[in-house]
């Protein structure tokens, strides 16, 4: 955004933090499309329907005043309306609504400037450009800013248009014809002034709800995200496990694929607890998960600590060989840790784990993590620091 744009917006109390704004501004187009089209249809049938009032009004210019309508202004609206469903004007809207209602309000001054002193109704057209400017502020999706900065402009316009072309103050006129002029001129300014304080609320409220909005969904992200980790070690947690494995095995089902897991355990960490206390154990839970953490390579790899002491490992498409050489990496890792344990008969911390891998061909996973679960049973009744491969991951 342009930095004096972003200025003025703050100096309104009308604007978001930068990085917000942009989503505001794709948030406003798609609240707004609809009602813009609405508009631009209503603002069509009432320039159309209004060259029949033109007969009584302003019957020595009705001609010029149904080539400016019918021939200007209806062509425009109608290309203005198809612009809506293209890509280029939901990115620009502000800049192309602009030029549209500039357009639009110098269309009802150029009526302003071709009727006649004479006519019967001269200065009851300005209440079209009335239209206009309330529309800026409603209907036509318009930010405050903009609405403002083009109803000034054709207010402006108004007043000098029609103070040279019908020079309503020259000697000679009917008196009336400046107090007419002055009276038109109010109206459009008092128009101007509740357009804008009406417009300036319903922004103001727009931004407000966005804001919150988007404050409540960050909040609920927070806490979906935390809702799926483990407090204490920051891996995943056995919530964030059921959900993944019911998504990875879904995916390797429809595209024909494997998926392996590896079941962790620490060896004797309730012995770990007991000689160093739980605090201790708490910092060998937290090093040992990083470490397993730290050595999962792929992005789709997954690890979750599965309760307790417990973790394990989602991998997608990986076959029986890859499962292997992954754990002999997560034993590694773990005894690169250097974590004394003496009560143990290794010296320091090591794992146990149990593999299993499947190719799906039905809904149900539970069997895999059953596979996975006896094979690290068996790994721990071997004498544990060892990894079992089931052997049921054979295609």
């Amino acid at each position: 955004m342009n930095s004096w744009l972003y200025a003025l917006k703050k100096r309104f109390n009308l604007y978001l933090e930068p990085d917000m704004e942009e989503e505001f501004g794709h948030y406003y187009v798609s609240k707004h499309l609809s009602v813009l089209r609405f508009g631009l249809i209503v603002s069509l049938v009432l320039f159309g329907l209004l060259g029949i009032d033109d007969i009584w009004a302003a019957p020595m210019s009705k001609h010029e005043l149904w080539g400016i309508r019918y021939g200007i202004m209806v062509p425009f609206i109608l290309v203005s309306y198809g612009l809506t469903f293209t890509q280029l004007f939901k990115k620009h809207l502000q800049s192309i609504m602009c030029v549209v209602q500039l357009v639009s309000g110098s269309g009802s001054i150029g009526i302003l400037a071709v009727l006649r002193p004479e006519e019967p109704a001269n200065y009851f057209y300005f209440a079209g450009l009335m239209l206009i400017i309330f529309g800026n502020f409603t209907l036509l999706g318009l930010r405050w800013i903009q609405a403002t900065a083009v109803s000034v402009v054709l207010v402006a316009g108004y007043a000098v248009t029609v103070c040279i072309v019908q020079e309503p103050f020259q000697a000679g006129r009917d008196d009336t014809a400046y107090l007419a002029y002055i009276n038109s001129n109010l109206y459009l300014f008092s128009s101007l002034i509740g357009a804008a304080v009406v417009g300036y609320v319903m922004e103001r409220y727009k931004i407000v709800e966005f804001a919150q909005r988007k404050e409540l969904e960050r909040k609920n992200e927070v806490m979906e995200r935390l809702s799926f980790l483990d407090g204490l070690t920051g891996v995943s947690n056995r919530r964030a496990f059921d959900a993944k494995i019911v998504e990875e095995w879904n995916w390797a089902l429809r595209n024909a694929r494997c998926v392996s897991i590896i079941m962790i355990d620490i060896d004797h960490f309730k012995l770990y607890n007991d000689t160093y206390g739980h605090q201790q154990g708490d910092e060998c839970l937290k090093a040992v998960a990083e470490a397993l953490r730290s050595s999962l390579k792929r992005s789709k790899d997954f690890i979750a600590r599965y309760g307790g002491e417990e973790f394990v490992v989602i991998l997608p498409e990986t076959e029986e060989e890859g499962v292997r050489k992954l754990s002999a990496y997560l034993h590694r890792a773990v005894y690169d840790l250097r974590l004394g344990h003496e009560s143990s008969r290794f010296g320091h911390v090591t794992i146990s784990a149990g593999t299993a891998t499947a190719w799906p061909h039905n809904g149900d996973y539970r069997r895999l993590i059953e596979e996975a679960d006896r094979a690290l049973y068996e790994s721990k009744s071997k004498g544990r620091n060892r990894t079992t491969v089931s052997g049921s991951g054979k295609r």
